[in-house]
């Protein structure tokens, strides 16, 4: 998919809706009438610059209040950014998450989908280190 430059134009705290309203919207469901916040976040990941994507996790990390909620991030948007882009943000999201405790513990929950090896094997090294997410059934 081509890029879509309308992305480019969010604020930061148009990135800080977005990411809230797609959590809130985890932690209750879709209800008759709205909008569809998942449509919006998947879309996110295949037209939106890398850098932007990136944006958008930093905001969903902050938001996000639960283990079901890192798994969610990690399973959709962090893995498509380590996969079609972890070569350019492995170094950035090494640093980030020995500062943020919640990206390290979502990063537990991603899988190798289309990553390097040289990629996967810095992923796993920060997953033996974090905390590991907590989920029913498991």
């Amino acid at each position: 998919m081509p890029i879509d430059e309308r992305w480019d134009r969010l604020s930061d705290d148009d990135w800080w809706k977005l990411a809230y309203n797609w959590l809130f919207q985890l932690r209750r469901g879709l209800q008759d009438g709205e909008r569809d916040w998942g449509e919006t976040v998947t879309m996110m990941n295949f037209t939106a610059r890398p850098e932007q994507q990136w944006r958008f996790i930093l905001a969903a990390i902050d938001h996000a209040t639960s283990d079901a909620e890192l798994s969610h991030i990690a399973a959709g948007p962090l893995e498509h950014l380590l996969g079609w882009h972890g070569e350019i943000y492995i170094s950035e999201i090494e640093i980030h998450s020995a500062n943020k405790p919640k990206l390290a513990k979502a990063l537990t929950g991603v899988r190798k989908y289309m990553m390097s090896d040289d990629t996967w094997s810095r992923v796993q090294t920060i997953q033996q280190q974090a905390e590991p997410l907590e989920l029913l059934g498991e």
